[in-house]
């Protein structure tokens, strides 16, 4: 019996021995895989330093296989520079470190390869340290990207000190020299060279100014921008076809054939030429070399076209002072007066504003910054047209001047956004006033011409240093204080507040959230019926738009639909609810409710959007519903914006049968011409009319007008909002046709709706009604 036991157990002692050695068997087979196959590189090394184990994406960064590392020292394989660095590096984790190193390693050619070491101690049983297990990773990309990064600044601090040296120049051979130099030094350039044109028979191209340890490179040599050898180079190309000409490699590029050697010799490994264009002509070209390949990205290549053309209308100024004195001056105002109102431009006031801020920290005084925008300038312009527009801008500045201390700043930002630098105030109490005092000042009209136009403004407030101590986060939140103003009603100012960041920083969780929530499937539609008074019978429905988030909850569309307006998002989601409503209302037709019609609000994003008319027409063949079914809803400002091409855009619409509304009439400006101009077929009064017909405002007088305006119009009338039985009889007593809201149904999902259009909700109806 003893023995038997004894039997059974080494049996199963033996079972157990190989579970474990097939368990450990796929751990290893796991471990090799996940390691062949990582792209990261993986190596371990013994401690010789010699290759125990290298994966694959290892041994692909030095284009080698990964036998040829195995028990091979890896010293060889770093850079001599950097192996007493290495050693360093293994020496730590031999000595039980983690540690990161970066490296510069050599691959199969000789190439330095940048690389970050990533590495611990491999540890035995008894905690000894028997090897180092090392991750490696490329940085070259990294590097790439840091390099582009950094010529893209320093092509932006060039461009601006050749700015500068444009508003200070003194004549062209003091300009050019000046250019060069900037290029070569603050560009990190080898060399840079302006050429002139010659327009004469031999078409030369003759350099006036060269800067750069290599300036002899150009001594000696022709260059022609005409179609023979010594313009085939990449100046004489770049004024022959009039745009940047990019050698990426002197030393591989056939444009450089000519003079190939002779850069080498001096290190010039790359170059952009520049022309100098004018409408007419080119008049001349800037050449720009760099010691490395590969160095002019296109970012890069934009802002030194930029910087090209300003050298050009510099040059062209210059040549001007000789028969108009005033020409510096003129430059000098371009580059910091708005050319409109005279005031200072972007440019100035971001200058003065970092000076301003400077002097209060010296100083240990506060500073005010004010953000204006004037109210509804869009519709003014519209009527008045632009040259009234701009009549009207030249105006506003000179009040706004009126309205500060000689030693503040108004500038004007572009369109109708102007900006107010107080400098050296005690605090808030000697900004209201001045806030204050422009309102004032707006209650007058403007005088345009020969007629007399009102406008106003929102003002955003914020001060230095409790709103923010550096030119940017001041702007900001200048910005936003201006923008909760217009929000709050227009015509007010508004100091920032904390509030306001919090405000900002959930407007952001709201569209960060919004991003997600159409592809996780968040959102969905509602259709609210729409029932025709005479009949009782339910012969529409609109479909409405509804966001339930997992986060945020029920978002109410006054939320997220101006939001989604605002950053786009509006176009697939707008896209979405077309096609989903088209294709549900389909469904119900041919369930046997055929008349059934589906109305569909559209943004004025969408609107405008040049693919609209197409998208329309694609959803109806795709989802097969008849054209005469659909009805799109429109806002008055929608359609008001840009009216000629609206009409066209509604035309096109109507003459596929699509019906058209215009929504929440009589919130806009539309006027009654402008109705008679739309091929409309509905407009929707909008629930504010209908909140309070027997109040003291004429709200009942209103309604009544809009629906006797409309029927003379030929226009069928919706209500919208309805939610009492006296607005029901209201309505009815002034014939108008179809109304929706809480009184009929709320919104429904699209499954509960088949319940109101039985025969007997619709006699329910009727009684109701009748």
């Amino acid at each position: 019996m003893r023995r038997l036991i004894k039997s059974y157990e080494c049996g199963r002692l033996q079972c157990d021995l190989r579970l474990s050695q097939q368990a450990l068997e796929d751990y290893q087979r796991r471990y090799r895989e996940l390691f062949d196959f990582a792209p990261i590189g993986y190596l371990s090394l013994d401690h010789h330093a010699c290759a125990v184990e290298f994966n694959p994406a290892a041994a692909r960064l030095f284009d080698r296989p990964r036998e040829f590392f195995l028990d091979r020292p890896f010293h060889e394989h770093v850079h001599p520079r950097w192996r007493n660095q290495f050693n360093d590096h293994l020496r730590q984790v031999f000595n039980g470190l983690e540690c990161a190193q970066e490296m510069v390693l050599l691959k199969r050619d000789g190439t330095p390869l940048e690389v970050q070491f990533q590495s611990m101690p491999e540890v035995a049983a008894d905690g000894r340290v028997i090897g180092c297990r090392t991750a490696v990773q490329d940085l070259s990309e990294h590097r790439r990207q840091e390099q582009v990064v950094e010529r893209t600044s320093r092509a932006y601090q060039v461009q601006a000190a050749c700015n500068r040296a444009l508003l200070q120049a003194g004549c062209e051979d003091a300009l050019f020299a000046e250019i060069c130099r900037i290029i070569v030094e603050k560009g990190n350039f080898a060399l840079a060279w302006v050429g002139l044109v010659d327009e004469g028979e031999r078409q030369r191209i003759r350099p006036v100014a060269v800067y750069g340890e290599h300036a002899d490179f150009l001594r000696g040599l022709s260059i022609s921008w005409g179609n023979r050898r010594s313009g085939r180079g990449p100046s004489g190309r770049a004024v022959r076809l009039r745009k940047p000409v990019v050698c990426a490699s002197i030393a591989e590029d056939s444009i450089f054939a000519s003079y190939r050697q002779e850069a080498a010799r001096r290190g010039l490994a790359s170059c952009i030429s520049l022309p100098l264009l004018t409408e007419e002509r080119c008049l001349g070209v800037l050449g720009i070399y760099a010691r490395e390949t590969g160095v002019f990205s296109e970012e890069e290549e934009r802002l030194l076209m930029e910087l090209a053309n300003q050298l050009a209308f510099g040059l062209i100024a210059l040549r001007m002072r000789t028969e108009h004195g005033a020409a510096l001056e003129q430059v000098q105002k371009l580059a910091y007066f708005d050319a409109l109102t005279g005031l200072p431009n972007r440019s100035m006031f971001l200058e003065r504003l970092e000076q301003g801020l400077s002097l209060a920290r010296r100083e240990d005084r506060r500073m005010g910054l004010l953000f204006l925008d004037l109210d509804r300038f869009k519709d003014i312009n519209d009527t008045l047209g632009h040259e009234g527009g701009d009549q009207l801008l030249k105006a506003v500045g000179e009040r706004l001047r009126g309205c500060v201390r000689q030693s503040d700043t108004v500038a004007r930002l572009g369109g109708d956004e102007f900006v107010i630098i107080l400098h050296s105030i005690y605090g808030q109490g000697q900004v209201e006033p001045v806030a204050k005092k422009i309102l004032d000042a707006f209650t007058q009209p403007f005088l345009i011409g020969s007629r007399e136009v009102y406008s106003s403004t929102s003002i955003g407030i914020a001060l230095h240093p409790t709103d923010g101590e550096d030119v940017d986060t001041l702007i900001r939140h200048a910005d936003a204080a201006m923008y909760n103003a217009k929000a709050e009603g227009r015509q007010i100012y508004r100091f920032f507040s904390p509030e306001m960041n919090r405000r900002i920083q959930a407007k952001l969780l709201l569209e960060r959230h919004l991003r997600l929530a159409w592809a996780r499937g968040e959102t969905y539609i509602h259709y609210q019926p729409q029932l025709d008074l005479k009949s009782g019978i339910v012969v529409g429905v609109e479909a409405l738009l509804r966001w339930n988030s997992p986060v945020l909850g029920k978002v109410d569309p006054v939320r997220f639909i101006p939001l989604a307006e605002e950053t786009g998002m509006i176009l697939p989601l707008g896209e979405w609810v077309l096609r989903q409503a088209c294709r549900q209302v389909r469904s119900w037709h041919d369930a046997g409710h055929g008349d059934l019609r589906v109305a569909v609000n559209v943004s004025g994003r969408q609107f405008r959007h040049p693919d609209f008319i197409d998208l329309v027409d694609t959803i109806l063949a795709e989802t097969g519903l008849d054209p005469t079914r659909l009805v799109l809803e429109m806002t008055e400002s929608t359609v008001m914006e840009k009216t000629e091409e609206a009409i066209m855009t509604l035309t096109d619409l109507k003459i596929r049968g699509i019906g058209l509304a215009l929504d929440d009439f009589g919130t806009g400006y539309s006027s009654l011409n402008h109705l008679r101009s739309f091929p409309i077929d509905q407009i929707k009064i909008d629930r504010f009319f209908l909140s309070d017909l027997n109040g003291p405002y004429g709200q009942a007088a209103i309604v009544e007008a809009m629906i006797a305006m409309a029927h003379s119009l030929g226009l069928r009338v919706v209500a919208e909002g309805v939610e009492e039985k006296a607005q029901v009889d209201f309505l009815m007593a002034r014939h108008c046709d179809e109304v929706q809201g809480f009184f009929w149904a709320h919104p429904l999902k699209a499954e509960d709706l088949p319940a109101l259009l039985r025969p007997d909700c619709t006699s329910f109806a009727k009684a109701i009604l009748h």
